[in-house]
């Protein structure tokens, strides 16, 4: 039952399945209603039931087990395939009403049937399963067919299984824009009628003008021509531009895989727009995997094709643009005739915003002397951060943040401003990156040497700002070697019987295994400089009184090594993301014994030159949040996909820049 039952990406896919069903039934109608619930009511999520009904092609009763109940049959012909029973994803229960009508017997039928996961799966085979259904013929000729699917008790909103989970599609406040985001040319051509809780989609609410379709042929690897289509489609409700693979699900253009685009050179005046690609170069499998491109030179070679033919279409609309830039860089008032003088950035923030000043009043084109006064005080403008008219036109921020804007801008210039925002919101992302490799449902996958331990390279600010810079770093190695290394690489420094610190070496070797082992020049005083040993556990490993040991081993270890000098002091960081009780009470007894106001020091040697802390990623997270936390209400971060992260920031790949890029969206 598990293989036959669709289990898509997310709950909104899985309602796209019912309404392909829809449109494979001919349907001309489609009616949506969400029982939205009201701000005072108590419920596990914002809708209680959802419904879908259509004017296709209903089910006669002659026809209802094989069409409706005869699972794992494929059929698709004239009416609902496989897709029907995506509605378990979405409630575990569900109602089909459907009227049809039989070609043979001449007549209606009305039918109803009521479905629950709990009646299915309670059964171990597909012929014990009994569905209590009401079936009645129709009197009279009169009637409509139709098949309507009510969908109630909801999955919770923290239901373990994630794809089981209402998403924000479908708001009242998105759910139109997400339907037409998937049937764009059913809309715009009235293939369908959608009526969303009695109120109907219409083009004009989303489209501007009519789509543009062009016809591309790709060469395969095989030396195969084959037809792409673009549907080109100017959209109200974004200001970016988004780009979706197609597929053929039973005839029905259906999405796999979505990107978004973006270049340099493009006019401030391109507008949003959706692109939907349709041929038959990959399969549906491929589609999905389309991000996977690096394994595959087909999916790549495609990818590359898209990009180069978004390019040309784009640069055609851009003719008006790249015409006035050029016209613009050869004024003689142009300010940045000196290209050393500027940053390409700033050249391009000019040119957009000169090109929305010649829009509005043609300064240029009519070689205006005004020009000779407007083009230095849009320099300024950007220069020293008087952007109050600009950020109003261009980023639409609210009078009240322009004003903080600009105070701000009064005590700093605008490139460190935007310098330090980006490291903040970096900064941000990786603290949720780390949050969720140790603390969300993937954290069970995360391998403490493999993974946890290599992210933590690139990371090293997360344990103090003095281990972003001037840090030598030493990991994975035996803390025999490590501290030889130390020793020898990085303090030049002689033992002499005078200074009463030569030691007799002898023969014992230190066995132990560190994970992180940090070098940093940071003085601490006149004399005393600081190593950071880090023992990393992996997400799912509690602290326990095993991991204290094994830290304590370290310490005394370091106590008894030959050549280190005294000025030297180590800080041990045992951390995972949970203690246990036996642990937790250990560290809290010697705390209360030497009275330490650390909450996270467990252990130091009498002469106080090597510490023991012991901390949850919790405390680590707490900690380094609450020293962005000036910023972090002001400046939003996108959600990090530990995936995409993984990817962009943390594998050891050349990164080429691009003047234009397809970006990977979720679907």
């Amino acid at each position: 039952m598990k293989e036959v039952i669709p289990n898509q990406i997310t709950t909104f896919s899985a309602f796209t399945e019912l309404i392909n069903n829809s449109l494979q039934a001919k349907a001309k109608n489609i009616w949506i209603d969400l029982d939205y619930t009201k701000e005072e009511e108590v419920y596990p999520h914002f809708a209680k039931t959802i419904s879908i009904k259509d004017d296709g092609i209903g089910v006669h009763s002659k026809e209802l087990e094989f069409k409706t109940l005869d699972i794992a049959t494929g059929n698709k012909k004239g009416g609902k395939g496989i897709g029907r029973f995506c509605a378990f994803q979405i409630g575990k229960r569900f109602l089909i009403e459907t009227v049809g009508f039989d070609q043979v017997d001449k007549n209606f039928s009305f039918s109803r049937i009521p479905l629950s996961v709990d009646s299915i799966t309670k059964f171990s085979r597909l012929g014990e399963i009994e569905f209590d259904t009401h079936e009645e013929i129709l009197n009279g000729d009169n009637h409509k067919t139709s098949y309507k699917v009510v969908i109630d008790d909801l999955y919770d909103r923290e239901h373990s299984e994630k794809n089981k989970r209402l998403t924000q599609q479908f708001l009242p406040s998105k759910l139109g824009e997400a339907i037409f985001e998937r049937y764009p040319l059913h809309v715009f051509n009235s293939k369908v009628t959608f009526i969303l809780n009695g109120k109907r989609l219409e083009k004009e609410d989303f489209i501007i003008g009519s789509p543009e379709k062009i016809l591309k042929t790709y060469l395969n690897e095989k030396g195969e021509s084959i037809k792409v289509f673009f549907n080109f489609l100017r959209v109200k409700s974004v200001e970016d531009i988004r780009v979706f693979l197609t597929v053929k699900n039973a005839g029905i253009d259906t999405v796999a895989n979505s990107f978004k685009f973006d270049a340099t050179w493009l006019s401030p005046k391109i507008g949003g727009w959706y692109i939907y690609v349709d041929s038959n170069v990959l399969t549906s499998d491929n589609y999905r995997n389309v991000d996977l491109d690096g394994l595959d030179s087909e999916l790549s070679n495609f990818k590359s094709f898209i990009k180069d033919s978004l390019n040309e279409f784009f640069k055609e609309k851009n003719k008006e643009f790249d015409n006035f830039t050029d016209k613009l860089q050869n004024d003689d008032y142009y300010p940045y005739k000196i290209k050393e003088a500027s940053s390409k950035s700033k050249e391009m923030l000019f040119n957009k915003l000169a090109y929305l000043v010649e829009d509005k009043y043609h300064i240029l084109n009519n070689q205006e002397k005004l020009r000779e006064i407007i083009y230095p005080l849009i320099d300024r403008t950007i220069s020293n951060g008087e952007l109050e008219d600009i950020l109003k036109e261009v980023l639409h921020l609210d009078s009240k943040m322009i004003t903080k804007f600009s105070a701000l801008l009064k005590k700093t210039n605008l490139g460190d401003v935007i310098e330090f925002s980006e490291k903040v919101a970096a900064k941000q992302q990786e603290l949720e990156f780390l949050e969720k490799i140790v603390y969300s449902e993937i954290s069970s996958c995360i391998k403490e040497r493999k993974q946890l331990h290599k992210y933590l390279e690139k990371m090293l600010w997360i344990f103090g700002e003095q281990y972003l810079e001037a840090t030598r770093l030493l990991s994975d190695k035996g803390l025999e070697n490590n501290l030889k290394e130390l020793r020898d690489r990085f303090m030049k420094y002689k033992a002499s019987e005078d200074e009463d610190n030569v030691s007799r070496v002898d023969n014992k070797k230190i066995r132990s295994i560190t994970d992180l082992f940090l070098y940093s020049e940071r003085v601490l005083d006149e004399s005393k400089r600081e190593v950071l040993i880090v023992e990393l556990k992996a997400p799912k490993v509690k602290i326990s009184n095993k991991e204290l040991d094994q830290v304590k081993r370290y310490a005394q270890e370091i106590e008894e090594s030959s050549g280190i000098p005294s000025s030297i002091k180590f800080k041990i960081i045992l951390v995972s993301s949970d203690i246990n009780r036996r642990a937790l009470s250990e560290i809290k007894g010697f705390q209360a014994n030497s009275k330490s106001e650390d909450p996270y020091l467990y252990w130091k040697n009498e002469a106080g030159y090597v510490e023991i802390h012991v901390l949850k990623w919790s405390d680590i997270l707490e900690k380094t949040k609450r020293k962005l936390n000036y910023l972090s209400s002001i400046l939003k971060t996108k959600d990090v996909d530990v995936q995409q992260k993984s990817k962009d920031d943390f594998a050891d790949i050349e990164v080429i820049k691009v003047r234009s890029s397809l970006k990977k969206i979720a679907s």
